[in-house]
């Protein structure tokens, strides 16, 4: 088949185009070839404002969500560590947005603080979005020694952030608790990129409670992104991949409840501890256990023990059992693949492990101050020193999910270990192979071929809108029409290489200056091949 003139059920070449004016009343330019070099103005196969989508049109798989949840130390041991994650933050966003095709993100932040009877009531899993300049009362602990406000200062240059507000699942149009980035258009304030946002978002500052509970505030901050009533709600998408970045320094103390004696009351953990001086070490005692006698040993490994000491059952632990969290991360990305298949839920620690391809040392510690503040010697030492961070590494394996490896909290530089973490978590997105076999190119027709209806339909609203094809203006992709949407089409070479992989010969990239509206999908019909299950053409 060809992009012939005078078929009634075919597209007609008009001539070429390049920008959006080129092509007369009723025509739309279609763009393909590198950076769209090649230009044909056509008819849809639809009419121009009134939408279809073909006679069997399929529903388009964008695969270009990512939801990136960070859970951050904000305890007076991270302090030291505070210019690493902010200059790391740099390299995390470089190389997020270096993904074809660019991906839809999101960030959320919660802090470690699930709050303890030992520590102030703290809003636990709670997404906090501001400048670290708009809180550097929490860089500085007085009672712990502690002023990292120069940790902030110096990364971050922004008063505030001023997010845009958005449409989100509540119908309301507000200033939401997260960072979100798509194509041309984001949420941050004009002027300012997305590294410079992390910097200034992600370091959550030093006040915080000592006994760190990031699997706690992690399952916290999954809920409220739930509750229709909270202000994260509608964070997490169903759609989206879900990478987790746990930063700590501590170990998991995350108690169960009905348990918070064993920081009050309950002496069986403590040791020689006395009140006031209690310490994470009780954590240790109470959720984790050593082979051999000492005091260096073989392994560590999480345990459910009862308010007695003694072994028990999960229902009985006075700390939330790790496989209790894995089962959490499990069911999120079992909830994702019933959209899509190849949906990824991962969980990526900075935490006491030694550098990469190093085990975990487990031993007392030679400092009797740091194996009474922990209970165990550090998992890694450098200028700053952690305990191994068995929970929430248990937590991890648990899983089995795709895992990605720890990175020490004790290296200098953690910027490789993001970027390599961003590869992993983009290497699931994108492309929208179309799922048929296009037809190919008439070489006795001139213009394009083949050409795509799109529509964007969102049910809730009764809405079904065109997609025109995007055009170039000034060396960028540009719109037409006013739509806030336009697709790309990539063949040939262009084309990414899992299409092909698949069989498949064409796919279609969505640009848009604005978010969706929520429970937006798209749908598209393609010139088919006669045999559009067979095996595909080049284009």
């Amino acid at each position: 088949m060809s992009l012939g003139p005078g078929c009634a059920d075919e597209p007609a070449v008009v001539g070429a185009c390049a920008v959006v004016g080129d092509c007369p009343e009723r025509q739309v330019c279609v763009l393909l070839g590198p950076d769209g070099a090649e230009g044909a103005c056509v008819t849809p196969m639809s009419t121009p404002g009134f939408p279809s989508t073909g006679n069997n049109p399929v529903e388009l798989d964008l695969f270009n969500e990512l939801d990136v949840l960070f859970v951050i130390d904000d305890s007076p041991a991270i302090a030291p560590r505070l210019p690493q994650l902010a200059e790391a933050m740099t390299a995390f966003a470089a190389a997020l947005q270096a993904t074809k095709p660019q991906p839809s993100l999101r960030f959320g932040v919660t802090t470690t603080d699930a709050g303890n009877p030992r520590c102030a009531a703290a809003e636990v899993g709670a997404l906090r979005m501001e400048s670290c300049r708009a809180r550097l009362d929490e860089f500085a602990d007085a009672d712990a020694g502690v002023d990292a406000r120069e940790a902030c200062t110096a990364a971050c240059s922004l008063p505030s952030l001023g997010l845009t507000p958005t449409l989100g699942l509540d119908g309301e149009v507000a200033v939401r608790p997260w960072l979100e980035v798509a194509g041309n258009w984001d949420n941050l304030p004009d002027g300012v990129d997305l590294a410079e946002a992390l910097r200034c978002a992600v370091p959550q500052g030093v006040a915080g409670c000592e006994f760190t509970s990031p699997l706690a505030s992690l399952e916290r901050a999954v809920a409220r992104s739930e509750d229709e009533a909270d202000p994260a709600y509608g964070f997490l998408r169903e759609t989206a991949d879900l990478l987790v970045v746990v930063v700590s320094a501590g170990n998991d103390c995350s108690v169960a409840p009905g348990h918070e004696a064993i920081f009050s009351d309950n002496q069986v953990f403590w040791g020689d501890l006395q009140l006031p001086e209690l310490s994470p070490g009780i954590c240790w005692r109470a959720g984790v256990v050593c082979d051999g006698p000492g005091p260096v040993y073989d392994d560590c490994r999480p345990i459910d023990r009862g308010d007695d000491g003694a072994e028990a059952s999960p229902e009985q632990a006075v700390l939330t059992p790790a496989q209790h969290f894995a089962e959490m991360l499990q069911y999120l990305q079992l909830l994702r693949q019933t959209f899509d298949l190849r949906a990824r839920v991962r969980l990526f620690s900075v935490a006491g492990v030694p550098p990469e391809g190093q085990a975990v040392p487990y031993a007392d510690a030679d400092e009797p101050g740091f194996q009474t503040q922990h209970g165990i010697g550090p998992g890694c030492s450098d200028t700053v020193a952690a305990p191994p961070p068995v929970r929430l590494l248990a937590a991890d394996d648990a899983t089995e999910l795709e895992e990605l490896p720890a990175a020490s909290i004790c290296e200098a530089d953690w910027s490789d270990a993001f970027t390599q973490v961003a590869g992993v978590a983009s290497e699931n997105l994108g492309p929208s192979c179309y799922p048929r076999c296009v037809r190919d190119w008439d070489p006795e027709t001139p213009g394009l071929d083949p050409v795509c209806d799109v529509s964007a339909v969102n049910l809730a609203l009764r809405s079904w809108d065109p997609v025109p094809p995007c055009v170039r203006v000034d060396g960028e992709w540009a719109s037409q029409g006013g739509s806030p949407r336009c697709y790309i089409v990539r063949t040939d070479d262009e084309l990414d290489p899992r299409c092909a992989e698949e069989g498949y010969n064409l796919a279609l990239e969505l640009w848009q200056s604005e978010p969706n509206p929520p429970g937006t999908y798209y749908q598209a019909w393609c010139r088919e091949s006669p045999n559009p299950y067979g095996d595909c053409p080049e284009l």
